[in-house]
């Protein structure tokens, strides 16, 4: 999709119905409207090639070593949850269109299906500037979400509307993804939700494990005591998680309960990170989120 051929958004199946939708809209727009999406890609390679250069890759990120997210970086985490409402709002009105729980009238889907790609473009696009903006990467930004949402709330992994995230090979280390609709029967919805759970689960395991190795060998380099922490039996927890992350290629991180200090972190935040969830779009916040 990019023109500079990095890998970031690939492929959107919506069904034969919808996709000949979104086809036929977007064909009527003519040659400005095709130069607009294509501008927007362009714009969206610049913020990943910016966040590229100033953080790195996600699985680059490195927390801190004694397990704390500081209050600085939970207050800018929450910033950032803030200021990409209004686009998360809009997109996750389009899926719950799209799914049938919104209003799901035959022409309401229509328009949804053609606003569908550039309203994920410009969810990506929003996303990474706001990112920019505040000063945090993707690595440390995944890394938060997925302690306070998965860890610390207890959110379900298999969330979203009647779409799974899959990837084209599961056994490909650089996963493809794809979107598919499923029929509408309880046995389809309950077997798109164990699909769409087992891909994030797979996802967040990829990088939360080198997150957590990173986070290791820092702690082993480090000279010195830790404030209120036994070096020791946190260095333990800490080998054993990221063992166990390694081990198992569907676990979240420290998915038997937070650490202490972890939970302590968080805690204060409980209210504020609850209120930005939102079950539509947390496949977007742990997918669409890297690129190559």
């Amino acid at each position: 999709m990019a023109g500079t051929g990095k890998k970031w958004f690939i492929g959107c199946g919506i069904g034969c119905g919808l996709v000949v939708l979104m086809t036929a809209g977007i064909g009527t727009v003519g040659y400005f409207g095709v130069k607009r999406f294509t501008d927007r890609t362009d714009r969206i390679e610049e913020t990943f090639d910016r966040m590229d250069a100033e953080y790195g890759h996600p699985s680059e990120f490195t927390p801190d070593i004694d397990g704390r997210i500081t209050s600085d970086r939970m207050g800018i985490f929450l910033a950032v949850r803030d200021d990409i409402q209004p686009v998360q709002q809009e997109v996750s009105g389009l899926f719950r269109t799209l799914d049938g729980t919104g209003d799901s009238g035959w022409i309401a889907k229509a328009k949804a299906g053609v606003k569908f790609i550039p309203s994920l473009l410009i969810f990506i696009e929003e996303r990474n500037q706001i990112m920019l903006d505040h000063g945090m990467g993707v690595g440390e930004y995944q890394f938060i979400y997925a302690l306070a949402y998965y860890g610390l709330l207890g959110k379900d992994p298999s969330d979203g509307p009647g779409f799974t995230v899959a990837s084209d090979d599961e056994e490909d280390e650089e996963e493809n993804w794809r979107w598919e609709v499923t029929a509408g029967s309880k046995d389809d919805e309950e077997e798109t939700r164990a699909k769409r759970e087992r891909e994030v689960r797979r996802f967040v395991n990829r990088v939360q494990s080198r997150v957590l190795a990173n986070q290791l060998e820092a702690l082993d380099a480090h000279v010195g005591d830790l404030d209120g922490l036994d070096f020791d039996i946190w260095r333990a927890e800490l080998a054993d998680e990221t063992a166990a992350m390694d081990r198992e290629s569907l676990r979240l991180l420290w998915e038997e309960g937070l650490p202490r200090q972890i939970r302590e972190s968080l805690e204060p935040y409980r209210d504020r990170l609850d209120a930005t969830y939102d079950d539509m779009t947390s496949i977007l916040e742990m997918g669409l989120v890297e690129h190559e």
